[in-house]
């Protein structure tokens, strides 16, 4: 096992919540805040995004003051930059003593753009288009005008006609 390995910077995403008690106006401090905690590890920033308001899924509770609160929204933004593994565990340090850090979460992953765009296209759309052939009807003449087939059949009555034919 190489010990260099795993002292090499890596790509690594941060997914943060900020805490809704915040007005708009400090969002982008406290997200500077978060920024700079970055910074003092990693010299790459690889991609950002400003924390947004959203609903969450469910509630979140947090200790702050002694007292915990529930909140059922945050502001949600997150970094992806490079950093070597022992930087993180002070980053995380940092984060768990933020107060306006409400949740987060610190995940490896690739250099690439990772996101997924709303309406992507299907190959296999067209492919399965191309496979199957329109459907034609019949003729009049080779359509049977009895009662009992114009009578929608009973899937159980065709089952017992099965199980007899097996039982015989």
């Amino acid at each position: 096992m190489n010990h260099n390995e795993n002292t090499e910077p890596r790509v690594y995403e941060l997914g943060y919540h900020l805490v809704p008690t915040l007005s708009e106006e400090q969002v982008p401090g406290a997200s500077k805040a978060v920024r700079g905690m970055i910074d003092g590890i990693s010299k790459d920033i690889i991609a950002e995004e400003a924390p947004v308001f959203i609903d969450l899924a469910y509630q979140v509770v947090k200790t702050i003051n002694h007292k915990n609160k529930r909140f059922d929204d945050a502001y949600f933004g997150f970094i992806k930059f490079e950093a070597s593994p022992e930087d993180i565990a002070k980053l995380e340090e940092g984060l768990k003593k933020d107060e306006n850090v409400l949740r987060y979460l610190i995940v490896k992953t690739l250099r690439e753009n990772t996101f997924i765009s709303k309406k992507f296209p299907s190959s296999n759309a067209k492919n399965r288009e191309e496979e199957v052939a329109p459907v034609e009807e019949a003729p009049a003449s080779e359509v049977a005008e009895t009662e009992e087939e114009k009578e929608p059949k009973n899937p159980i009555d065709d089952m017992d006609k099965a199980i007899d034919k097996l039982v015989a």
